[in-house]
């Protein structure tokens, strides 16, 4: 279950190893259990793209503006997809900036021109769109917005009170078999199997299904040959 508090689950990573659920008797361990809870969650937040952690987050161009701040919940290294907003729809922006799109406009020479047609992460970890654009975004049409999808920061986990993003029971088997493996407890490698055993269970449900067609083929041929009409960008 997703959004239980980080003091239900301590109980149940004290019960799962076999501690006291005496806080009395935890006084000393408390911090170090924690933070073994908080580093599983860690873990498991960056080893799979939860479609439960995916939002979109937006950006407003400003004409004469190279570089954009990313959104400050989203990861910049988790962002999957960005797409601007003109003539009504969305348009994909690609990712990737490579010299010979400086040469076509030059960001150095504030050379100018719309709609952005990529994105990169610069050096100093912002958004880069190429061109710069010569337009502001409007704020009543939303023409110029970016609209950025990916994966969430996690939020807080530190007070008892804090609920976690992830499954209870995924972070408090993993932590567990952990905490279990450096005792030399015999149940560590069954804590372990369990845990791995949920986590595919969530990670499968949490997938697209793919659906057989006779005609993938040709559609894969289709989409590997169409090519996208010169009308899709506004000519500078």
């Amino acid at each position: 279950m997703r959004g239980a508090t980080l003091g239900n689950i301590l109980t149940d990573f004290r019960s799962e190893c076999r501690i006291s659920s005496n806080a009395a008797h935890n006084v000393g361990v408390r911090d170090r259990h924690i933070a073994l809870l908080q580093r599983t969650q860690k873990w498991l937040w960056e080893d799979f793209d939860w479609p439960t952690l995916r939002v979109e987050r937006w950006i407003q161009v400003q004409a004469g503006q190279r570089y954009y701040a990313p959104p400050a919940d989203m990861n910049i290294d988790r962002i999957q997809k960005v797409e601007l907003k003109d003539g009504g729809r969305f348009i994909p922006i690609v990712a990737g900036i490579d010299i010979e799109h400086y040469a076509t406009y030059d960001p150095e020479l504030d050379e100018r021109a719309y709609p952005p047609r990529r994105w990169r992460i610069s050096e100093n970890e912002d958004i880069e769109l190429w061109p710069i654009p010569d337009t502001n975004a409007d704020d009543d049409t939303r023409e110029g917005y970016v609209k950025l999808t990916g994966i969430r920061n996690l939020s807080t986990f530190v007070a008892e009170t804090d609920t976690a993003d992830l499954d209870d029971q995924l972070i408090v088997l993993f932590a567990a078999a952990e905490e279990l493996a450096a005792i030399g407890a015999k149940d560590a490698e069954l804590k372990r199997v369990a845990a791995r055993a949920r986590y595919d269970k969530l990670r499968g449900a949490q997938m697209p299904r793919r659906v057989f067609s006779l005609l993938a083929d040709r559609d894969e041929e289709y989409k590997r040959r169409r090519v996208l009409p010169n009308a899709i960008y506004r000519a500078s």
